[in-house]
């Protein structure tokens, strides 16, 4: 569900014989959007059949989650009990879980050995943003700015311990990455500054300064900082020519 959606039952991707069932993979997507586990019909209802009467909803989501099972091909995939839906862990894998499993490893592991293995793997899991085809749709906003907010702040994580340790190559790597999810975050600029200043490579930094500039005054109408602007004449005395 980051980047790409796409459901895979034994490695396979499934195959729809007739047209693709929307609504049924709608309840799949909002399942994982509110959580995964418990979550409330009643939510459900409001994210998926709006419009519908109370009875006549409740009947529609019945039918779609037999649906579901029967997409899934694992009627235990879906567990419906209380009036709260989950997916059963140990029978469905979701990036979106394994991402934010990750990242609760990484802050288990901070500043320990184990931290550097647990943020890459974060990283690597994000392939972009959540249910991106379903933009607009309200129900996976919150979700999709929550997990966002998770990659960029581990991306910044990484990047800095990798500058830090002096992957330079590495560091401008994941710079990079988390520039990929949100282009007006300076801090990346200027550790994509800092990287292509120690690995002599100061136009590409004097680039990286020029791309901040122009997105903080389109997005933002701001100027870069005073940090930013010292790393650019540092890199402007340091030029040839």
């Amino acid at each position: 569900m980051l980047g790409r959606f796409e459901v895979l039952h034994d490695g396979q991707p499934l195959a729809f014989s007739r047209k693709l069932p929307k609504k049924t993979l709608a309840l799949l997507k909002a399942i994982v959007a509110l959580g995964g586990r418990a979550v409330s019909e009643q939510r459900l209802l409001d994210a998926l059949w709006p419009d519908e009467e109370g009875d006549a909803a409740a009947r529609a989501l019945d039918a779609t989650v037999l649906r579901l099972r029967g997409l899934l091909g694992d009627a235990g995939a879906i567990v419906q009990q209380g009036g709260k839906l989950s997916l059963d862990p140990g029978r469905v894998w979701v990036d979106v879980f394994a991402f934010e499993q990750a990242i609760v490893s990484a802050d288990a592991h901070r500043d320990g050995p184990g931290e550097p293995a647990f943020l890459a793997r974060a990283i690597a899991l994000y392939q972009g943003s959540f249910l991106a085809e379903d933009a607009g749709e309200a129900w996976p906003v919150a979700t999709r700015e929550r997990l966002r907010g998770r990659f960029i702040h581990a991306v910044g994580r990484h990047a800095g311990r990798l500058e830090a340790d002096g992957d330079y190559e590495g560091a401008v790597h994941a710079y990079l990455r988390g520039l990929d999810a949100d282009a007006a975050v300076e801090s990346f600029y200027q550790g994509l500054m800092r990287c292509y200043q120690r690995l002599g490579r100061r136009s590409e930094g004097i680039s990286a300064y020029l791309r901040l500039r122009q997105v903080l005054s389109v997005t933002l109408g701001l100027a870069p900082s005073p940090a930013s602007e010292r790393l650019y004449e540092e890199l402007r005395e340091q030029t040839p020519g």
